[in-house]
């Protein structure tokens, strides 16, 4: 739906996906005993998708209202989706892995959100349907059933009577409606939400179990983001609003239906979350369920420095490493623990969405209003070099804003040309120079401020700041935190920043490029985009039923966005490269068709016997494990062997 900011440079809806020591080994009572190793079925029938069906039903309500012996000829579910995680996992365990900065917030809606919020909020929370993360059908979350009226405007779900909330209480329709409430509260402060939500009419509880929403406006998105919308409890959300939700939720966390709870004793700020694992989690046995949320404790822990976190990885404080720079990858990896298969490495190929990433111009500010400075700058942005020299050719030049169909072929590939740098400047009326042979305009040296949160990408900026001297502009670079980094590009004061977003599914262009949040704050329009043409393609794409014909019109809003140059486009992989210990049990393809560095949390077990076989090697020189492939092709394979192309829900 909307695009969070991510820690990494170059790589919405949600789917459901060095030297040793004695540091190394875990403690005995963060093992999985052996015991819980089971023969277990392949077999999806063997799983119910919905297990005792409708047993926590209120008995007051009837059948034709939701309740026990529901009759649902006339609606539709899905009985027949694959599993998703693998039936042969096993729950317990810990695993940890690190952040660079402590959250903004755990707030998944309202300002200075990130990614980690999009995966907490996954975890805690659930909406009404969730898309399955290989076919990406519609799968039953919250909801058993749905009704989408011939219109297309009116849509209705059957609530799960057996759903409930972490503290106990029942999920109701009531809860829906209170959920989109809070989504259109202008205390909320997210304007993006008010833009996706407010297509809707206010939702109608029609009984305990039976919620209708009705859209104000033809729109294909409608019912994919409102059968996602991650459902929070009406019982609490009626004594707030959004402004006192903003304020006393921002490391405290309302109840949720999800696997997962985070407890504020388990919140160390500034250092540490624990996200635990809930033992009454009701959808535990459900299909959709079966081999996922396996570890009983995930830890974040807030590393601030990237070197420091790869140290603790190798050391043993990490179990589980997204390896984001290419030295560590390629030189620091080939160590004697890899070689003996003690840590693992793997390069997994997927369908992930890549998002947007490079440097955003500010073009609120004068300086970057005129499109050729922004072109300038972007030829001084010498990115082939930077990926010859510093990234060991592992990336390829990004140039679209968009990923696999959606991309523009025609936009440009811009390269580094300081000649025609210095010409689209000298257009620009930036043709003197003071005695430091700087640049200057009616007396005014040309300076510029770049913010960036990660201290991995000093070299790649260093590089910048040098190639903008040598043509006469001061680059002053100012590392901050990403919790500050956050606020200031929500609030708007900078001049350019490196971000990187997480991609979506389906495009959402509307939430970062049209016109009407160009110029308020806590949206992801970051660069004040305001192009009539791009405002025009947006409504034809919202009321386009044709696959084909979406993919058209955002190929034609990429090849506007290409010639804006609001943002500096940097590089990207179609690989996401991960270490880790080798104690763990995974899936065939490590990560989900479409999915993240962080599907592990979900996907992932301990493992009893990988984990006995590795602390006896750990404990020995002479013991050594199997090595596996490091490149893996499954989903590759997947879509060869299969012919399947990237499905569609209903509702598109």
């Amino acid at each position: 739906m909307t695009k969070r900011l991510v820690w990494m440079l170059g790589l919405g809806v949600s789917v459901l996906c060095g030297c040793t020591g004695s540091s190394s080994v875990p403690e005995e009572n963060n093992t999985v005993p052996t015991s819980q190793i089971r023969s277990v079925s392949a077999d999806k029938n063997d799983y119910p998708v919905f297990p005792n069906a409708d047993e926590g039903a209120d008995p007051q309500v009837s059948a034709e209202n939701g309740g026990s012996g529901f009759a649902s000829e006339a609606w539709e579910t899905n009985l027949d989706f694959d599993l998703i995680g693998d039936p042969s996992a096993v729950k317990g365990g810990v695993i940890r892995s690190h952040q660079l900065d402590f959250p903004t917030t755990f707030r998944y809606r309202g300002p200075n959100t990130t990614e980690f919020d999009l995966m907490l909020d996954g975890l805690v929370y659930e909406g009404l349907l969730t898309l399955h993360p290989t076919s990406t059908e519609w799968v039953s979350a919250l909801a058993t059933h749905w009704q989408i009226s011939p219109d297309r405007l009116t849509y209705r779900y059957r609530i799960n009577p057996n759903a409930r909330f972490s503290d106990g209480e029942p999920v109701t329709a009531e809860d829906v409606v209170a959920t989109w409430e809070l989504m259109m509260d202008p205390g909320l402060q997210d304007p993006a939400a008010r833009l996706v939500y407010g297509k809707y009419d206010r939702p109608v509880a029609e009984s305990p179990y039976i919620v209708r929403v009705t859209s104000t406006q033809l729109n294909w998105r409608n019912f994919l983001y409102f059968s996602s919308m991650p459902i929070y409890p009406a019982h609490v959300l009626n004594t707030i609003n959004g402004e006192t939700y903003i304020r006393d939720y921002n490391y405290k966390m309302l109840p949720g239906t999800g696997p997962y709870i985070v407890n504020e004793a388990d919140v160390d700020r500034g250092n540490r979350v624990i996200i635990r694992r809930r033992s009454d989690y009701w959808a535990e046995n459900s299909r959709r369920n079966v081999g996922l949320h396996n570890f009983d404790e995930i830890h974040q822990i807030v590393v601030r420095d990237d070197n420091l976190a790869f140290q603790m990885f190798k050391r043993g404080d990490l179990d589980y490493y997204h390896v984001n720079v290419s030295r560590e990858w390629v030189e620091e990896l080939d160590t004697e623990p890899v070689q003996r298969g003690l840590l693992q490495k793997r390069k997994v190929f997927n369908e992930y969405p890549l998002g947007m990433s490079g440097i955003a111009f500010n073009t609120r500010r004068e300086f970057w209003q005129d499109v050729r400075m922004r072109r300038a700058l972007a030829h001084l942005y010498n990115r082939q070099l930077m990926i010859e020299k510093l990234f060991f050719g592992e990336y390829f030049r990004k140039t679209s804003y968009f990923s696999g169909p959606y991309r523009n072929p025609g936009n440009p590939d811009i390269r580094y040309d300081p000649e025609l740098a210095v010409s689209l400047l000298a257009e620009a009326g930036w043709t003197e120079r003071n005695s430091q042979g700087r640049l200057v305009k009616d007396g005014q040296p040309l300076t510029a401020e770049l913010l960036y949160g990660q201290q991995g990408l000093e070299p790649s900026l260093t590089m910048f700041q040098e190639d903008l001297r040598r043509v006469g502009i001061t680059l002053n670079l100012r590392l901050v935190t990403f919790e500050t980094m956050i606020q200031l590009i929500d609030e708007r004061r900078f001049d350019l920043v490196s971000v990187a977003y997480t991609g979506l599914l389906f495009p959402n262009p509307e939430t970062t490029f049209h016109s009407s949040l160009a110029d308020v704050d806590n949206t992801n329009n970051i660069t004040a985009v305001k192009n009539p043409r791009i405002d025009e393609l947006l409504i034809r794409y919202d009321t386009e039923f044709d696959q084909q014909a979406r993919e058209e019109i955002i190929r034609e809003v990429d090849g506007i966005l290409g010639d804006l140059h609001n943002y500096i486009l940097g590089w990207e992989a179609p690989f996401f490269r991960i270490a880790f210990w080798n104690k763990f049990g995974a899936p065939e393809g490590y990560l989900s068709r479409f999915g993240y560095y962080r599907d592990p949390l979900s996907l992932w077990w301990s493992h009893p016997q990988k984990e006995a076989h590795w602390q006896q090697a750990m404990a020995s020189t002479s013991e050594s494990l199997e090595v596996g492939e490091t490149d893996v092709r499954y989903w590759e394979q997947y879509v060869q062997d299969s012919g399947q192309s990237r499905a569609l829900p209903d509702g598109h």
